[in-house]
């Protein structure tokens, strides 16, 4: 069955359980199809989805947006002839919401379709010929592919032995620098910094590279319990030259609309604002995120369901023997000692999907996103026949 935009949107409404709007809306799949080269993805409609293939290669939340936040974008689809700021629920709407959830004014957000705009132009903003990008070696890719794009120069920074990031060394090289991105959580190694950490890495770097703007990418906040993190939104609001981006991609299930957010000082948030892409964000969209602000309960399920799941598929790697990271997100990151690539393909073979290849690790490690509990049990059946695993090696039989 193929998904256009219009099947979208009939199905949509017919009901509230009905599967086929929350995974479109949930987009399972689809960024590890791009990053991976699926030029089938060019095409205006979106490609059939095999029912019998379990999708953990994109992080997406599996069970898609909660009742609430389709109940709003159901409720607004009179209003799609519509621009963002004439609709009945509104951009300005949105940021208030988001300005009360938060404590801050609506001066101090700016919004983009997902994370990933936000992120972009964060290096078009603060980079340039003669002010780097720093990162982490392996962490989310989006910041070096623009500046790549843009002919910047990119500081790499090796991670920890741990896989972390390694601030101290982040920090040296945050010198003279134009932008510093930290991706806490971790993307692709679900690593987290605690508070204490992050807080006295940014007052290092604001005191001796004053002119260095930091971005904190808390895409996975939700789903972390390490009791050191807190969000870093307070330091955003203290430092001028730091911002935290947020997204509905994750726990709250909404990949396939693009929401996002950064906040900061006004002065940081109007520069972005500058180079936003002029009505990026639909009504659709800002109405499910609106929806979704107001459904605390479901994002506690969310959270708690996915932390008993990813338990689970921690605990069948470590019986087995395999090391992985203390991961704080809705994805593993594990250390299999084979190509991810030679993993993917045996998996694929048997309809399960996982992640990339996250250099400078492909050789060694693979990323495998959650999923519900159900494909979780099945993948690591499958993952015990590719690995040539026993029930004795794993300590269950799944």
């Amino acid at each position: 069955m193929m998904l256009t935009r219009r099947a979208l949107l009939s199905n949509a409404g017919k009901g509230d359980n009905n599967p086929i709007s929350t995974a479109v809306i949930a987009a399972r799949g689809r960024e590890a199809m791009i990053a991976e080269g699926n030029a089938s993805l060019i095409s205006p409609a979106i490609p059939s989805v095999d029912p019998d293939e379990i999708r953990i290669s994109s992080n997406e939340n599996p069970l898609g947006p909660g009742q609430a936040a389709l109940k709003s974008l159901r409720g607004e689809y009179d209003q799609m002839n519509r621009y963002p700021m004439n609709a009945r629920i509104s951009e300005e709407i949105f940021l208030e919401d988001l300005a009360k959830m938060h404590s801050v004014k609506t001066d101090n957000i700016v919004l983009g379709p997902g994370s990933a705009e936000i992120l972009r132009n964060s290096v078009r903003a603060f980079t340039g010929p003669e002010k780097p990008l720093v990162t982490a070696e392996c962490s989310y890719e989006n910041p070096v592919a623009t500046s790549e794009q843009l002919g910047n120069p990119v500081r790499a920074v090796p991670n920890t032995p741990a896989l972390g990031l390694d601030l101290d060394k982040m920090a040296g090289a945050a010198m003279n620098s134009g932008l510093v991105f930290l991706c806490n959580p971790n993307n692709p190694t679900g690593t987290v910094h605690g508070y204490h950490d992050i807080s006295t890495f940014v007052r290092w770097v604001t005191k001796e590279s004053p002119y260095t703007t930091i971005l904190i990418d808390e895409a996975y906040h939700e789903y972390v319990t390490d009791p050191t993190y807190q969000t870093s939104i307070n330091i955003a609001l203290k430092y001028p030259n730091v911002f935290v981006s947020r997204t509905f991609s994750k726990a709250f299930g909404m990949a396939g609309i693009r929401v996002g957010y950064a906040i900061g000082h006004k002065e940081t948030i109007a520069r972005l604002r500058s180079f936003r892409l002029t009505l990026g964000n639909n009504i659709l969209g800002i109405a499910a995120a609106v929806g979704a602000l107001k459904d605390s309960a479901h994002i506690n399920r969310e959270i708690a369901r996915n932390t008993l799941v990813k338990q689970f598929t921690l605990d069948f790697f470590r019986r087995a023997g395999y090391w992985t990271t203390n991961s704080q997100t809705n994805f593993i990151f594990v250390k299999l000692g084979i190509p991810a690539k030679k993993f993917r393909e045996a998996c694929a073979q048997h309809k399960v999907l996982v992640g990339r290849d996250f250099p400078p690790y492909e050789r060694t490690h693979c990323r495998i996103s959650i999923g519900t509990m159900d494909e979780m049990k099945h993948a690591t059946r499958v993952f015990s026949e590719v690995l040539g695993l026993s029930v004795t090696d794993t300590g269950a039989s799944n």
